[in-house]
């Protein structure tokens, strides 16, 4: 599962990369910690936004995510962050995205590297085919309570889920 919607950067602004990231600005260019380039904004929600990146040596692609400023400033959030990442990079599931790395960007902005994937999510597929056969929705649904499990079984409840955050 990972969340990763239609691309939404037209008509963002830019922001120098030793600056806090405005609200709406893109990151689109930056690099983190040497690494990571971002090369477009996969989505944004209400708590954050997620880019695809290319990894600067390996030439491999993953998904960062970064909280809003506004959240990242507030230390309980911030802290609930840490924790998100810290736990994710312990969650070891086919079902699951994996989150590699976590870090500051040259902002302070903290951020978390995860696998990218391939595809669609739940949503578009339903908006693009309509509703699914019952046997193609209940193997959706099965993998989904899988990797839930995964989760539970390390503490963590997912307080988003919706079709847009399962990955098919």
């Amino acid at each position: 599962m990972n969340r990763q919607a239609r691309e939404h950067g037209a008509g963002r602004t830019e922001h120098s990369p030793d600056e806090p990231c405005p609200p709406g600005a893109s990151r689109i260019g930056e690099v983190l910690d040497g690494k990571y380039r971002i090369v477009r904004e996969l989505g944004r929600g209400g708590m954050g936004a997620v880019y695809e990146a290319e990894h600067a040596v390996i030439g491999r692609r993953f998904a960062v995510k970064f909280p809003h400023v506004e959240l990242a400033q507030r230390g309980e959030l911030l802290e609930r962050f840490r924790r998100e990442a810290r736990v994710a990079g312990s969650l070891e599931s086919e079902h699951l995205a994996a989150a590699v790395d976590f870090g500051a960007a040259a902002d302070g902005s903290p951020y978390l590297v995860m696998e990218y994937l391939r595809g669609e999510n739940l949503g578009e597929l339903l908006a693009r085919t309509g509703p699914l056969a019952t046997a193609r929705a209940a193997s959706i649904v099965q993998q989904a309570c899988r990797g839930l499990a995964v989760a539970h079984a390390h503490g963590v409840i997912h307080r988003d889920l919706k079709p847009e955050n399962l990955f098919v």
